[in-house]
């Protein structure tokens, strides 16, 4: 196989490698950092890293700063509040569409992942919460067999992990998230393609006493100050 071809799948290699971090929190916002470091990270050259870095460009996740490397840009709480609302209802669509097109297979790894969000959320143990959360969205994803959605969805999942990352500490968050689950699995089941896409809003929205609780728990120095 030649360089040539090569590269596109380096790329993409460090891509992932990148948006893992971000999920995980091995990189956060306000963070700097360029394309030698990484390159000598991932063991590569410095173009596939620099072919990673501007696909996430485009997709909002870095931002380059000029003589200084690349950042992971810091929201407003008022860009935070526009991301949370379009996360909520691409969310909503990603169920409705489940609703309608979810096979045998995917209903039984969805009532497993709402069976693990139980158990986690019955021990009280927020990182398998979180990790069972991840698993139980990424069900209904697939089920919704709209490629477009889930890519729009992903990458702002992305763009919200370092501010959403404390959210399941926030006292009563679990239980309630997982009453939220249940409900959306009852109207996925029941093909019930517009109730399915309302619980899934309600589900993800973040409005009133909750946002304000859910800000006190984002570090002050991730958000900036526009």
């Amino acid at each position: 196989m030649s360089k040539q071809n090569m590269t596109p799948s380096l790329s993409d290699t460090v891509r992932r490698a990148i948006e893992r971090s971000l999920l995980d929190g091995a990189i956060l916002p306000g963070q700097i950092f360029d394309e030698r470091s990484l390159a000598e990270k991932f063991g590569v050259s410095r173009t596939p890293v620099r072919e990673a870095i501007l696909r996430l460009v485009a997709l909002g996740l870095l931002q380059v700063m000029p003589r200084a490397g690349v950042v992971v840009p810091k929201l407003s709480i008022k860009e935070l509040l526009s991301l949370l609302e379009m996360l909520a209802e691409l969310e909503g669509v990603c169920a409705k569409f489940a609703a309608k097109r979810i096979n045998g297979e995917q209903r039984k790894a969805l009532r497993e992942a709402l069976m693990a969000c139980e158990a986690a959320a019955t021990a009280k143990h927020a990182e398998d919460y979180k990790d069972a959360n991840t698993r139980f969205h990424e069900i209904i994803y697939e089920a919704s067999k709209n490629d477009w959605a889930t890519s729009q969805v992903r990458a702002l999942r992305l763009r919200c992990a370092s501010y959403q990352r404390s959210r399941f500490d926030l006292p009563g968050r679990l239980d309630r998230s997982l009453r939220e689950h249940a409900v959306v699995v009852e109207r996925i089941e029941a093909g019930d393609e517009e109730g399915a896409r309302l619980a899934m809003v309600e589900h993800i929205s973040v409005g009133g006493r909750d946002f304000a609780e859910f800000v006190s728990s984002v570090p002050t120095d991730f958000l900036s100050g526009e």
